[in-house]
């Protein structure tokens, strides 16, 4: 029925009683009990920070890997058999953490990237952009995104210069008679660990403030059936200086959202944030990392005369363990993994004696003594701090080649020299060993700080995360397990000098890009200085990240000889001796 009337005769009482008879019905058609009811299926398989785990291929140890784009892709082509119409999404941090990724954002940098490349074979459909997408920098992420043929999605991450999203805040797609709007966030977090002039000219809104501005417009402007919250931010957030993990806030507190896939903290998570099946029911979920699994939501949805009257998503994961990997998928990237093992492969110097990663979770070390002594240098300072960030790692005597020395650096972090007091360096670190050691009164307490209730088969253990257990090299200080917080470190001078450690003077101290920026409270809570006074205080950087400088440090030495340098210690001994071992125990049994 066209309702458009004309005739220039017609009263207006006429006219609207006209137009009632034409037009209502076709005005009231949607609410009509004998409109068609039609039901709609839609498959999303949803994945996150997959750290550019590409090939089924452990590259550090050189052995079988896990999880990987080559088995998604045999999960993929099997689903889209299926589920044609099947969306595919990923929530951030793909190019940093594997070699692959590195070799890609800084080795080759002709060749189109090779996570690009993947994702484009895997059909991917949006990505949420991660903190580790945004730290390779912008020569990195830039050409990355011009390779991408999906949209990169960012609604909080704003340019300075157009006060708008620098990528695209949300996409729309018609998948199997549905319309359907995801929305990407990003944690704001990221200046807190990215030093500044790799995110030069953006900055990032909180991810609530940013929902409660575009979630309203999307409804309004695109009317969707299905609206998706594509973020890069976990479930709980205990993060002081900003809302890092906004997933439960965000799902709870503004309305509007169907689904919300969520990552960053690599957790596995699957919640109803409101009660199931209820008009405000909001499914979140989280695969965890590495892809060794993905989420696979599929849903139903019921239209009549094209109006959404009911929604039913039915959530699991699917496991990539034991999935073969896709043998076309392979060959295409054949190429690009052969240039990448023989990058790893160059060698750099010699180890003349052995380094496992867990001793650094006890004391000081020979794995963390080749760390810092390379910062030392790298940054002429005369302290370090740095913590184990691959506790995994084990490397015999022997030759090193480049892959090794991602078991020390496998993030792409700077190094800075910052200007701190004794005073400000003793804060450092009592906030350090706060989370890292709870105290001890008997030989039967655990020298790590547990997590409450923490089971042996936990895959997360500590109060606090490893990569804040930060110790420091250049100074020689203990650390008195019967002490309280805030009062357990004791620094007695700089290592290799008679005089005692000057609490008053200032000192050249070596950190990654990471720490310096506040991540970890060690500067800002432990040391007491602004955040916004901590760029004051670097005083110098490096040109290029540190498994550059590590590089280096072994050619330049041709053979390095990493000892335990014995600076630091836990005390008493009666006390420190049997705590670590029911933690060693307890923390890594299957080396008991």
């Amino acid at each position: 029925m066209n309702c458009t009337l004309t005739g220039s005769m017609l009263t207006p009482r006429l006219w609207v009683s006209m137009l009632l008879f034409f037009c209502l019905p076709t005005l009231l058609g949607a609410q009509s009990p004998r409109a068609r009811l039609t039901e709609h299926r839609l498959r999303i398989i949803h994945t996150t920070d997959i750290h550019g785990n590409i090939y089924p291929y452990d590259f550090l140890n050189v052995q079988a890997g896990s999880g990987s784009m080559s088995r998604l892709s045999t999960v993929m082509k099997q689903v889209r058999r299926t589920d044609p119409q099947t969306l595919l999404l990923d929530a951030g941090d793909l190019l940093q953490g594997e070699p692959p990724a590195y070799y890609y954002n800084y080795v080759d940098t002709l060749t189109p990237h090779l996570v690009a490349s993947a994702m484009n074979y895997l059909r991917y459909d949006a990505v949420a952009m991660g903190n580790h997408d945004i730290e390779p920098g912008h020569s990195v992420f830039d050409r990355w995104g011009r390779l991408c043929k999906f949209p990169l999605l960012g609604a909080n991450i704003i340019s300075d210069k157009t006060g708008k999203p620098y990528f695209k805040p949300y996409q729309t797609f018609h998948r199997s008679g549905l319309k359907v709007a995801v929305l990407g966030f990003t944690t704001p977090a990221i200046p807190q660990w990215v030093p500044r002039h790799l995110w030069e000219g953006l900055h990032f809104e909180d991810i609530i403030a940013s929902a409660k501005v575009w979630i309203p417009l999307i409804r309004e402007r695109e009317r969707p059936d299905l609206l998706v919250v594509l973020m890069h931010s976990g479930l709980e957030n205990d993060n002081p200086d900003y809302l890092e993990n906004a997933g439960r806030a965000l799902g709870e507190g503004v309305p509007g959202i169907d689904l919300l896939l969520i990552g960053h903290d690599h957790r596995k998570e699957l919640e109803w944030l409101h009660p199931r099946g209820t008009a405000d029911s909001v499914l979140l979920i989280n695969p965890a990392n590495h892809l060794d699994r993905v989420s696979d939501i599929q849903i139903t949805v019921k239209k009549r005369g094209g109006v959404v009257v009911s929604k039913e998503l039915r959530p699991t994961f699917i496991s990539l363990e034991g999935v073969e990997p896709d043998p076309a998928f392979l060959a295409r990237f054949a190429p690009e993994r052969k240039a990448v093992e023989a990058y790893l492969g160059s060698e750099v110097g010699t180890l003349e004696a052995p380094v496992v990663g867990q001793e650094a979770v006890f004391g000081s070390s020979a794995y963390m003594d080749v760390i810092h002594r390379m910062q030392l240098e790298a940054v002429g300072a005369e302290i370090s701090f740095a913590a184990p960030l691959k506790l995994s790692a084990v490397l015999p005597a022997g030759k090193v080649y480049v892959r090794d020395l991602f078991k020390f650096c496998p993030f792409s972090n700077f190094i800075y020299a910052m200007s701190l007091t004794g005073h400000e360096i003793r804060g450092y670190l009592e906030h350090s060993y706060a989370g890292w050691t709870g105290g001890m009164t008997s030989p039967e307490d655990q020298l790590i700080r547990l997590r409450p209730g923490a089971k042996e088969g936990d895959k997360y253990k500590t109060a606090v995360p490893p990569y804040n257990y930060s110790s420091a090299q250049g100074i020689d200080y203990l650390v008195d397990l019967t002490k309280p917080e805030g009062s357990r470190v004791t620094i007695l001078r700089l290592t290799g000098h008679s005089e005692p450690f000057d609490l008053e003077r200032t000192y050249r101290v070596a950190v990654n890009s990471y720490r310096a920026g506040g991540a970890g409270g060690m500067l800002t809570k432990g040391a007491g200085i602004a955040k916004e006074d901590l760029p004051k205080r670097i005083v110098g950087a490096t040109s290029h990240d540190q498994v550059y400088y590590l590089a280096d440090f072994f050619r330049k030495r041709g053979s390095v000889r990493p000892t335990d340098p014995r600076n630091w210690q836990f005390v008493p001994d009666s006390l420190a001796r049997p705590g670590a071992e029911h933690s060693r125990s307890f923390l890594f049994p299957r080396q008991r």
